[in-house]
């Protein structure tokens, strides 16, 4: 689990720099965002969405995980009395 969350942040991190830098050039920028940088920036946050929240390691699945096992813990302590 650990190790999910931290690559999850990592790679969030990472292209959150790289979305920061891309916001950066905007302000600088006097003749605007042209519609292949907005696809740029489009595609970077949904990596960003997919990397956390998606796939078979994602952190939607690895909460879903612990909450399954704590039901299931309580469960069978409950049973048990």
């Amino acid at each position: 689990m650990k190790d999910i969350v931290l690559d999850s942040s990592i790679r969030l991190s990472n292209n959150a720099f790289w979305l920061k830098e891309k916001v950066k050039h905007f302000a600088k920028a006097q003749d605007g965002v042209t519609a292949i940088e907005y696809a740029v920036i489009a595609v970077a946050v949904t990596g960003v969405l997919l990397t956390v929240f998606a796939g078979d390691g994602g952190f939607i699945v690895a909460i879903k995980k612990q909450f399954t096992t704590m039901t299931d813990n309580i469960t069978n302590i409950t049973a048990s009395k």
